[in-house]
C-alpha cells in the first residue's frame, strides 16, 4: 500500500482525542438570495433573500470541527446576555460529546458576523460585537472552569479572534496551570505581540499574522521558516505551523527540522473558517497520540478538503479517509460517498449552481439498457447520482441475496464516465435518501403503466420525474415523486 495509507491508521484514531478548547465563540449568519437588479436608491444590488443558515463560529467553530471528528471536548468561552446568545448556546446543545461553560457577561454583545451570499459572490459582512478583555468576574469564572476540565484533556486549544476572551490576564494565569498537569497549548494566535502566548507548545499563524508578529517578510519557504525559527526563540515555543493558503503548511520545528506541506486542494470555494479547521485537526491528531509531522499532514489534507466546501464548513473523518484513498486507489472510487458526505458534496454542487439528478435500482447486472438510460440521464442534469439499493433491502424485496455485493455494484456504475456519485441505500425504497439530497429531477426507467403509478402517488410534490422508455428512446417529464 503507498505511503499515504499511512495516515488511516492515525485518522481512525481521531476519535479518542479529548480537548480542552477556549477562544472567542462567535455565531456565523450566511443570508443566500439572488442579485437581479440595483437598488433605485443608490448604486448597490438588491439581494432577494432565499435562505438563512446559522453555525457557530470563531472558537466555536473549532469545536464543531472537532465534534465532527468524534473527539470529546470541553468549552470555555463568554457570551452576552442577548438572542444571538441563547442560538450558540442552542447550536452548542446539538454537538455530541461536547461540554460547555459559557460565561455571561451582560455587559457586553454576542459577536456575531453575518454575511450576504450571491451564488459563490460575498457581496457583504456585517459584524456585531464587542472587542475588549474581560473583567475580573468572567476572568475568575474561566479559570475555575480550566481548573475543573485540564484533568480530563491531553490537549488545551486556543482560539483567539481578539474579541477579548483570552486576556492578557487570562493568558498568564491559563499557561503556568496547562504546564502544571502537562497538558500540551496549541495557539491559533491574533494581534502582533505574541509575547502573551510565551511558553505555548505550538502557533498556528497564517503568513500575513506571521509577517506582522515578527516584523519580517515571508514570501518564501526559506523567508518563512527564518520567521518561524524567530517565533520559537523568542516565545519559547515548540513548534511553529504556518499555514500558507495555496502554497500549504509549513512546520518548523525547535529542534531545527522542517516539513513543508503543498497544499492539498483541489478547487478553493471558500476559505471561511479554514484555520480553525487546521487548528482544530492538528489538536485531535495530537491529543490521540500521532507524531508530529503526521498532525501537521492529516491538517494539510483536512484543509485541502474544507476550502472546497460552502460557508463555515467542518471536516469529518470519512473526508479524511476518502481523501486519502481518493489518492491511491482510481477515480471511480471516490465517486462513491455515504450520504452524510454525499449530501454535503450535493450541497457545495448546489451552491455552484449545478443541477442535480437522481436515479436508482438494484444494478445487479449492468447491461446496455442501464448503459444508455444513464447516458441519457446524464445529459438532462449537471450532475447524476445514481442510488443503490444495498443487499439487505434487496434481501428484504426479493427473499434472496443480490448476485454481486453492493460493493462490487456500487464500483460497477462508479466507473462509468456519465455518473457522478454513488450512493448506497438499505431502505426498501429512494424516499429517505431523495429527501437527504433534495435534486431537481428524479429519473425512472418505465413502462407506460408506470407513469399513472408516479402521478397517482405524488400529487403535492413539485419535484420533476424524468422517465424514459429505453427501447423505445423516449422521454417525457411529469411532476412527481418516485417511490
Amino acid at each position: 500500500m503507498g505511503q499515504r495509507l499511512e495516515l488511516l491508521h492515525w485518522i481512525e484514531k481521531l476519535n479518542t482525542a479529548r480537548l480542552l478548547v477556549l477562544g472567542d465563540v462567535m455565531l456565523d449568519r450566511f443570508i443566500y438570495g439572488d442579485v437581479s437588479r440595483i437598488s433605485p436608491e443608490g448604486p448597490v444590488p438588491v439581494l432577494r433573500s432565499t435562505e438563512m443558515k446559522s453555525v457557530l463560529g470563531g472558537a466555536g467553530n473549532v469545536v464543531r470541527n472537532l465534534a465532527s471528528l468524534g473527539s470529546r471536548v470541553h468549552f470555555v468561552s463568554t457570551v452576552g446576555s442577548d438572542t444571538p446568545a441563547d442560538q450558540i448556546r442552542d447550536l452548542l446543545s446539538q454537538l455530541p460529546l461536547v461540554e460547555s461553560c459559557l460565561i455571561t457577561d451582560p455587559s457586553r454583545e454576542s459577536t456575531v458576523k453575518t454575511r450576504f451570499l450571491s451564488k459563490q459572490q460575498q457581496l457583504l459582512r456585517v459584524d456585531s460585537e464587542t472587542a475588549r478583555p474581560i473583567g475580573e468576574t468572567v476572568l475568575q469564572k474561566a479559570v475555575e472552569a480550566v481548573r475543573g476540565y485540564l484533568p480530563l484533556c491531553d490537549v488545551a486549544v486556543i482560539s483567539d479572534y481578539g474579541k477579548g476572551f483570552m486576556s492578557q490576564e487570562f493568558l498568564k494565569a491559563l499557561l503556568p496551570l496547562c504546564r502544571e498537569n502537562g497538558v500540551p497549548v496549541l495557539v491559533d494566535p491574533k494581534g502582533p505581540d505574541y509575547s502573551i502566548y510565551r511558553n505555548a507548545s505550538i502557533l498556528t499563524p497564517n503568513l500575513k499574522e506571521l509577517g506582522e508578529a515578527t516584523k519580517m517578510m515571508v514570501a518564501d519557504d526559506e523567508s518563512v521558516v527564518l520567521a518561524a525559527q524567530k517565533l520559537i526563540e523568542e516565545c519559547s515555543v515548540e513548534a511553529v505551523l504556518a499555514t500558507r493558503s495555496q502554497d500549504g503548511l509549513s512546520l518548523v520545528e525547535g529542534s531545527g527540522r522542517v516539513t513543508h506541506l503543498r497544499s492539498e486542494a483541489k478547487e478553493v470555494f471558500d476559505v471561511t473558517g479554514a484555520g480553525d479547521t487546521v487548528i482544530a485537526v492538528m489538536g485531535a491528531a495530537l491529543a490521540s497520540g500521532v507524531p508530529l509531522v503526521q498532525c501537521a499532514e492529516i491538517a494539510n489534507l483536512a484543509a485541502g478538503i474544507v476550502v472546497g466546501k460552502a460557508g463555515t464548513a467542518v471536516i469529518y473523518a470519512n473526508d479524511l479517509i476518502r481523501a486519502v484513498r481518493q489518492q491511491e486507489f482510481s477515480t471511480a472510487e471516490s465517486k462513491i460517498l455515504d450520504q452524510v458526505a454525499a449530501a454535503e458534496q450535493v450541497e457545495m454542487w448546489r451552491r455552484r449552481g449545478y443541477s442535480i439528478g437522481l436515479m436508482n435500482g438494484f444494478f445487479e447486472l449492468l447491461h446496455p439498457a442501464h448503459v444508455r438510460l444513464l447516458s441519457q440521464a446524464s445529459k438532462m442534469c449537471d450532475r447524476l447520482i445514481v442510488g443503490i439499493n444495498g443487499d439487505d433491502s434487496i434481501l428484504r424485496i426479493k427473499g434472496e441475496h443480490p448476485i454481486l455485493h453492493e460493493a462490487a455494484r456500487s464500483a460497477i456504475i462508479a466507473s462509468l464516465e456519465d455518473v457522478d456519485m454513488v450512493v448506497i441505500f438499505q431502505e426498501d425504497t429512494p424516499a429517505q435518501l431523495i429527501e437527504l439530497l433534495k435534486p431537481d429531477l428524479l429519473i425512472k426507467r418505465t413502462v407506460p403503466s408506470d407513469a399513472g403509478t408516479i402521478e397517482k402517488d405524488a400529487p403535492d410534490s413539485d419535484r420533476q420525474v424524468l422517465l424514459i422508455d429505453v427501447q423505445e428512446e423516449r422521454e417525457r417529464t411529469i411532476t412527481g415523486r418516485v417511490q
